[in-house]
This record gives C-alpha cells, sequence and structure tokens, in this order.
C-alpha cells in the first residue's frame, strides 16, 4: 500500500507540472495570435480530423452581436471562406468560464464552417457541428478567444447516421466591431488573461 502511494506521489509530480505547461503553451499562442492582428481582424483556427480547415493566411471580419439573450458570429475570409457562431439562452453569460453545449438540431445553439474549394465552379465545402462545447477564454471588446471541440458533419448531410469528424477551432479577435451590444457589460464580459 505504501509503495501505490509513493508510486501515484511520483504519477503526480510529473503530471502536474506538464499540465501547468501545456496550458501556458496555448495562452501564449493565442497571446501571439492576438498581438499579430490589427483592430477588429480575427483569425479562426479549424481543425477537421487534425488537418488544417482554412488557410493559414486567412483573416476574419464580419457581423458580430452580443445581446442579452443570443450571441452571433458571422465572418468571412479573403478566400470567402464562412465561419458562423450563433447560440441563445437565458443568462447564457453568466459561467465562468462561459461555456455552451452544441447538439445537433438544436435552435439554441450553432457552429457552422465552410471554404470555397472550386471558385470557377462555384463549390464549397461546409460542415456543421452536431455536438461539443464552445468555451470563452475571453470576451470583452478588446479580446474575444473561443475555444470549439466536438465533432461535425459535413453539410448537407446532418442526419444521425451521417458520418461525423473531429473538430477543434480556436477563435481570436481583436477590438472587433460589434454590430449590436445590448448586454450588461460588467455582467457579461470577463477574461483568464
Amino acid at each position: 500500500m505504501i509503495k501505490r502511494i509513493h508510486l501515484l506521489s511520483k504519477v503526480f509530480i510529473v503530471f502536474i507540472p506538464c499540465f501547468f505547461l501545456m496550458a501556458c503553451s496555448a495562452d501564449k499562442r493565442e497571446e501571439e495570435i492576438y498581438q499579430s492582428l490589427k483592430n477588429n481582424q480575427s483569425k479562426f483556427i479549424f481543425k477537421l480530423n487534425g488537418a488544417n480547415f482554412y488557410q493559414a493566411e486567412s483573416v476574419f471580419t464580419g457581423h458580430l452581436e452580443i445581446v442579452e439573450r443570443s450571441f452571433t458570429i458571422n465572418f468571412f475570409d479573403q478566400f470567402e471562406g464562412n465561419t458562423m457562431i450563433h447560440f441563445s439562452g437565458i443568462d447564457w453569460y453568466k459561467g465562468r468560464p462561459i461555456k455552451i453545449p452544441i447538439k445537433l438540431a438544436s435552435s439554441y445553439s450553432n457552429v457552422m464552417f465552410g471554404r470555397i474549394k472550386d471558385k470557377a465552379n462555384k463549390l464549397g465545402e461546409g460542415y456543421l457541428m452536431s455536438e461539443g462545447t464552445i468555451t470563452f477564454k475571453s470576451l470583452t471588446k478588446e479580446k474575444i478567444i473561443i475555444k470549439i471541440e466536438g465533432k461535425a458533419k459535413k453539410y448537407p448531410k446532418i442526419d444521425i447516421d451521417s458520418p461525423t469528424y473531429d473538430v477543434q477551432g480556436l477563435v481570436v479577435c481583436k477590438q472587433p466591431k460589434i454590430d449590436f451590444l445590448d448586454i450588461d457589460e460588467k455582467k457579461a464580459f470577463y477574461s483568464n488573461y
């Protein structure tokens, strides 16, 4: 029994610093992305089954609403890539961090992302998140950082039986233009930075 406790204490001593370093490196990466942007620019870094979905040079701008009962982003990049994030609910901003569940066929929360694959023939590729989580690491007028994790289905085949794809997303917005703001900023805005 004493040997097990001793072994467990060694495991904790090894894993706790590793976990701390991973969290710090993610924060550092997010800050580097933020510093690389100009005001009213955003980066949407999405990985679909581990592969980058948008081009590394993509810079997004668009429509942003933050209101008492909903949050909406509809941003485009210079290559006609598009991401839409929308959710609604009473007191959606109360938790710290703010976490919003994603569910297929929910009018409560949606994450959709797409890109042009063949501009000449006007062919695109789009996905709708079927499950997962939207987590706000920062929600202020100066900085919005959102982490998205879960599964998506290729549009338009979004049935229960349709194949799913692993999604990891990071959204970093620097002083975004907020088209409509109707919320108590003291209650809703916060940052982990």
